[in-house]
């Protein structure tokens, strides 16, 4: 349940700060994320069937944001459709800036600068679970020819498998931002339209016959390709929640870094096959 205090017009100083703070968010994601992009490692391949590839860890943070908000109802983020309990992050945020405000005033030890380090806290540890699809080697279909001739075949079939990604001409998270700064729905179809091609390729891509040594690089990749198309939907969906918002904008930043690795990873074992 919504902590009605904060809708009465009486708000402590901590909570001006930490509105400051997760609407920032908003605008400041996107400089992390380039940043994030271009610190990112290329990833090593060093074994010829590709077992040492591990995709990127997901950040955790501290506290679980989506979890259900004392009070309230455990169908209540079920039946809004939201399984993953996005629209929980709202309540969640808003219980540990007040939480904190009541346990620094109690103790004597409220004070602006001590406010602003719980509210950047609680924005740099903000970040949203999406639930997507996962895949595994036995999901995929594998042909024990590992000869040039075949890694050939396969790349130009991924490539085949791609192609609706082609359609996909503007970055996401810029149509994301348009929407944010005009609150044209348009943007949000076309999001909507550009997940739904990420949802098509990772289907093309399943149906890849794969050769065994690129048996781990292919399901880097399709699970990289399945998270980002279950974070564009997510981030459509709750485009309107600025508190979910925040959260998927560093979802997104995740997501993004590991379907750069995953494919990274694919281009060393191209490349590995060349040269050998």
């Amino acid at each position: 349940m919504r902590n009605e205090s904060w809708h009465s017009g009486s708000f402590p100083p901590i909570t001006l700060v930490a509105g400051f703070a997760i609407l920032a968010l908003v605008g400041v994601v996107a400089w992390q994320l380039s940043e994030s992009v271009q610190e990112a490692e290329v990833v090593a391949i060093s074994s010829e069937d590709g077992a040492d590839y591990e995709p990127p860890a997901a950040p955790r943070s501290y506290f679980d944001w989506q979890q259900t908000p004392a009070g309230a109802l455990l169908s209540d983020a079920s039946d809004a459709g939201d399984p993953d309990g996005l629209s929980n992050i709202e309540d969640n945020v808003l219980g540990a800036l007040v939480g904190s405000y009541i346990t620094l005033t109690d103790a004597g030890a409220y004070t602006p600068s001590a406010g602003k380090e719980v509210a950047e806290f609680i924005a740099s540890d903000l970040r949203a679970n999406v639930t997507y699809r996962t895949y595994d080697k036995e999901d995929i279909l594998v042909d024990a020819d590992t000869s040039l001739s075949r890694m050939l075949s396969y790349r130009n079939d991924l490539r085949i498998a791609l192609e609706p990604l082609l359609q996909n001409i503007e970055y996401e998270l810029e149509v994301f931002a348009y929407y944010l700064d005009t609150n044209n729905v348009s943007y949000l179809d076309e999001l909507s339209r550009m997940s739904e091609n990420y949802r098509t390729a990772t289907e093309n891509v399943l149906g890849v016959v794969v050769p065994s040594d690129a048996v781990a690089y292919h399901v880097g990749i399709l699970n990289a390709l399945s998270e980002f198309e279950a974070t564009l939907a997510q981030m459509t969906r709750h485009a309107n929640d600025p508190y979910a918002a925040a959260a998927l904008l560093r979802t997104f930043n995740s997501a993004e870094v590991n379907m750069l690795t995953s494919f990274n990873a694919l281009a060393g074992y191209f490349r590995e096959h060349i040269r050998s």
